[in-house]
């Protein structure tokens, strides 16, 4: 048939119609997921920004420790100890002043320096029970 000769509606189609809107609203649907996905989030400081200049965040583990630590909230300073239980037992100072970042029941996170950091690892893996002292703040 030629073209000339078919005779069109004067009213789109329904389907076209149909079409037109469902794109329309899916198209709505994708502008506002996009900017709902690209809002702000609030600024949160990283625990290594809040660190002091030359100083390290270590955790210590509950089962580290030989006691239950007391009370403690943030910006508490502790002495920690490594204590060696057997025939030839000995306790020895091993960190002074180690600033606590926070307190839970998985463990102590304390903000230490190179040096009390090795002198943890080092008692540890010498299998060294810790005692945490809390230091008065007067």
């Amino acid at each position: 048939m030629l073209p000339s000769l078919t005779v069109r509606s004067r009213f789109p189609d329904r389907r076209r119609i149909a079409l037109g809107i469902a794109s329309a609203l899916l198209a709505l649907g994708a502008l506002a997921s996009s900017q709902s996905a690209t809002a702000p989030a609030a600024a949160q400081t990283s625990l290594a920004d809040e660190l002091h200049p030359a100083t390290w965040a270590i955790l210590v583990p509950s089962t580290w420790l030989a006691a239950p630590v007391p009370r403690l909230r943030r910006g508490d300073l502790l002495d920690v100890f490594g204590m060696k239980i057997g025939d030839r037992a000995f306790a020895t100072p091993l960190v002074y002043g180690a600033a606590v970042i926070l307190a839970d029941d998985r463990g102590l996170l304390l903000e230490v320096d190179e040096s009390d950091a090795a002198a943890l690892a080092s008692a540890r893996a010498g299998g060294m029970q810790l005692i945490a002292l809390l230091r008065s703040s007067r």
